[in-house]
């Protein structure tokens, strides 16, 4: 597999009446042709921020990438002029919302929102167009696609809604599909089917997925490799097997912890306690230290870096102790 999206050293933020307030401090991350890799954490993360940032759909706001470079397919997305970066949108890069109501125009019907998408980034004339959509509400499961394609969004169901919203963004055949919590706005039985139409899709067309969540169980279901964010920071990395099997970070121990398992008989989920913090007010150190369970003096006065034990990496001062005391007993 080789590397379809490079994020390197990525800082972004918003601009404020104080100044600048960064939200994503320098995180850097690849995804590989192939390969779906989850972005996970709480909301304030920096999750969707990350996102957005990879499109490039800060215009009209406040929000500002200062620094990094996102490289895709080995060019840096961020050198483009906004006439090129439109081309790529939908055609190399797509990305699903996670509200698809708001994501697809209420006074349009699904066919001409489909056909004017297809139509620009792939040439086709208005019938090919109509025809080519039609195939792709077939192929993402929605019966009656013909009469689909004449429907209002607010005539069509929650999964309907995002299943028509998938066949829009896999239309031009992207390369890279980024998905913002695609199934938070429904219920659980359209959140597997979904999930499982995703995984079929990406292993039909090869695409790259960036999968972004705060359900851990939806990482489990279908991903490859997982990427743990907190505060603006990338706090744990590994494969989807191994992050499950033995979480380093204490952030990450308590995302498990506080997610329901099936047989367990206890009366109250466990919990993290406090909040993510705000971005006006960071605390020193390691910013999850505040609300660690294990913290030591250490972790309230210097923040770790991200220390790697082989394919598993994590910002924490316990996995710098762990690593230190394997070195010692190899060279014992």
């Amino acid at each position: 597999m080789s590397d379809l999206l490079q994020v390197k050293n990525l800082k972004t933020g918003f601009q404020t009446e104080n100044g600048f307030l960064p939200v994503v401090h320098g995180i850097s991350f690849h995804v590989n042709q192939g390969e779906i890799v989850g972005l996970v954490g709480e909301s304030g993360s920096g999750k969707s921020v990350t996102s957005l940032s990879i499109m490039r759909l800060f215009h009209d706001t406040r929000g500002k990438i200062a620094d990094g470079e996102i490289l895709y397919k080995g060019e840096n997305l961020l050198t483009f002029p906004e006439k090129k970066m439109t081309k790529y949108r939908g055609k190399e890069l797509s990305m699903i919302f996670q509200e698809p109501m708001t994501a697809l125009n209420p006074v349009l019907t699904i066919g001409k929102q489909m056909r004017e998408t297809i139509m620009l980034h792939l040439g086709m004339s208005k019938k090919e167009a109509h025809q080519y959509a039609i195939e792709k509400l077939k192929l993402v499961g929605i019966p009656r696609a013909e009469q689909v394609m004449e429907d209002y969004p607010h005539q069509l169901s929650g999964g309907m809604r995002q299943r028509v919203i998938i066949a829009m963004q896999i239309s031009c055949n992207p390369s890279l599909l980024i998905a913002d919590e695609p199934t938070t706005a429904l219920d659980v039985t359209i959140q597997a089917q979904i999930l499982k139409l995703m995984e079929e899709i990406q292993e039909k067309t090869n695409m790259g997925i960036l999968l972004i969540t705060h359900d851990l169980g939806v990482v489990a279901e279908i991903c490859d490799r997982v990427i743990v964010m907190y505060a603006g920071r990338i706090v744990e990395e590994a494969s989807a097997v191994d992050l499950f099997e033995n979480p380093k970070h204490p952030y990450t121990k308590g995302l498990m912890e506080s997610a329901p398992k099936i047989g367990s008989k206890k009366d109250r989920l466990n919990s993290i306690t406090g909040t993510v913090p705000n971005p006006n007010n960071m605390p020193k150190g390691c910013k999850f230290a505040p609300r660690c369970p294990v913290a030591m003096p250490i972790c309230h006065e210097k923040e770790p870096e991200l220390m790697a034990d082989g394919n598993h990496s994590a910002r924490c001062w316990l996995l710098d102790e762990e690593v230190k005391k394997k070195e010692e007993m190899l060279n014992a």
